[in-house]
């Protein structure tokens, strides 16, 4: 389980510019959604998501199940990352309730990147800037469609 949460409030005009699209987003997601709730309505508030990424063992061959997992947090740390530079918000980010690190407008902390590091060599997927990856698109469409009985997203639990 991905978790994100701002280190800080979020002024309310920010928050909604971010729900919004959050909202319109247009994305097959392999597990769970990108989703943000804020602690508070019409107030600043912090805001904080989480996104389950992996399918239990074995439902999934760990190849494929690794690559979508990592297609979809790099897919969250580049807009969390895009946020955090627009609305000058740092993000503190853990896995598997283990901190991997923050996010702030500068981009992903060295902790962070050294984790994503990990993933990435263990995902075969290369790094093209400090909060981007090159994520073969062919190849996710691949997977989506070859784990298509996969059970379907909807919003974090």
């Amino acid at each position: 389980m991905l978790r994100y949460e701002s280190a800080g409030k979020v002024g309310v005009s920010a928050a909604r510019s971010i729900l919004e699209e959050i909202g319109s987003l247009q994305r097959t997601w392999w597990r769970g959604a990108l989703g943000l709730d804020p602690s508070e309505d019409d107030r600043p508030a912090i805001l904080k998501g989480k996104t389950a990424l992996f399918h239990p063992p074995g439902a999934i061959p760990d190849e494929d199940d690794v690559f979508m997992a990592f297609a979809d947090a790099a897919f969250i740390i580049e807009r969390l990352a895009a946020w955090a530079k627009k609305y000058r918000i740092k993000w503190r980010l853990s896995m598997h309730d283990e901190d991997w690190g923050a996010i702030d407008p500068t981009g992903p902390t060295k902790p962070l990147r050294e984790q994503l590091g990990k993933w990435a060599g263990r995902a075969k997927v290369f790094e093209t800037g400090p909060a981007s990856w090159a994520i073969p698109a062919e190849r996710r469409e691949t997977l989506l469609a070859r784990h298509s009985s996969r059970k379907a997203p909807g919003p974090p639990p």
